[in-house]
């Protein structure tokens, strides 16, 4: 049995990223189930928004090129969607298949399309790819 000093350095990191995503997920079904029943839950729109920020802020902090990636502009359309769910609220619950749809998809997209940059035209998975 290994003890958490012989864990890859990233271990933690990694399972706190877990940890973190499997409450935003929690809060994101729980926003949806909300919104099928017509109830007013703030409980789960605030559990996805704080977790939502919180991984954010994860992946700010491993690194800023996340922020011209596909997956940094997903995150960016699903916060743009949420904002439009204060002027349409009839649509409510399309405009959260779409953010849901938006996750999963880029979640399970492969590499050369979540690493893509709009800004840079080409595949970027660190600082030295623009280099060159």
């Amino acid at each position: 049995m290994s003890s958490l000093k012989d864990l890859p350095d990233n271990s933690v990191r990694r399972l706190t990223k877990v940890v973190v995503r499997t409450v935003h997920l929690i809060g994101m079904a729980g926003m949806f189930g909300a919104a099928m029943y017509g109830a007013a839950e703030p409980t789960y729109f605030y559990l996805t928004m704080i977790s939502g920020v919180v991984l954010v802020g994860m992946e700010a902090y491993s690194g800023w090129i996340w922020f011209v990636q596909l997956r940094g502009f997903a995150v960016y359309l699903k916060l743009l969607l949420l904002l439009l769910l204060h002027f349409a609220l009839q649509h409510t619950i399309v405009i959260l298949i779409l953010v849901i749809a938006i996750s999963g998809f880029m979640s399970h997209a492969p590499g050369w399309i979540r690493y893509y940059s709009l800004l840079h035209r080409k595949v970027v998975y660190s600082h030295q790819d623009l280099l060159g």
